[in-house]
């Protein structure tokens, strides 16, 4: 086994961001809320709308490459064009792994002159360099496992397809693959719409009903 992935459901992701609302308003409803794209975009939304909060902006960092691939340091693709001085102000992401990304974020957004800065992410995972100040679960690092939100199923999948000898294979062929090398249960359902997606965008060959991947 390369290393485990596990694929997250939206209630999941309902469950999370609830426990962390039930943390932030302990300390009192913030004045702004910064997601960090691509990952904190939907949890930041949802825990705007939580809270009723229009104030929703978005910073971009860039760290993780192909799928469970560091891509060097983690770097500030766009910051804030709007003045967030005197606010306080909740960051959210939707994991702390290496914990670059959030640190990142912080440092910037501390420059901007908030009244106050609180961090959450749904999941923390135990090796992070950066401690979010709210988090719904504690990954320990033996429990380690490569996340697949909703939101980034296609692009996981296709990316853990390219780690597989996915040559002629079919569907059930592939579920079995990605039990083997990811422990990672897909329904054929899921699996199907994302390989004739990769298809359609010349990432798979389809013949006689059984896929092969495309290198780039």
């Amino acid at each position: 086994m390369e290393f485990k992935a596990k694929l997250v459901t939206w209630d999941d992701i309902e469950k999370w961001c609830e426990e962390i609302n039930k943390k932030m308003l302990k300390d009192g409803i913030p004045d702004a809320i910064i997601g960090l794209s691509r990952g904190g975009l939907v949890p930041a939304r949802i825990l705007s709308d939580m809270i009723l909060m229009k104030n929703l902006y978005a910073i971009k960092t860039e760290h993780w490459g192909l799928t469970a691939t560091v891509d060097g340091k983690a770097d500030l693709k766009y910051g804030l064009n709007v003045s967030i001085e005197g606010k306080n102000v909740l960051v959210v992401d939707d994991i702390t792994d290496t914990g670059q990304s959030m640190k990142l974020a912080y440092d910037y957004i501390k420059t901007l002159k908030p009244k106050s800065v609180k961090t959450s992410t749904m999941l923390h995972i135990g090796h992070s360099s950066f401690v979010p100040d709210y988090y719904a679960q504690f990954v320990t690092d033996k429990e380690w496992t490569w996340f697949i939100f909703p939101w980034n199923v296609y692009e996981d999948i296709t990316n853990l397809s390219s780690k597989i000898e996915m040559k002629s294979s079919s569907v059930d062929e592939i579920v079995k693959k990605l039990k083997e090398s990811f422990d990672l249960s897909v329904n054929h359902s899921v699996l199907g719409k994302v390989l004739m997606q990769m298809v359609h965008m010349g990432k798979a060959e389809l013949k006689d009903g059984k896929y092969t991947y495309i290198q780039a």
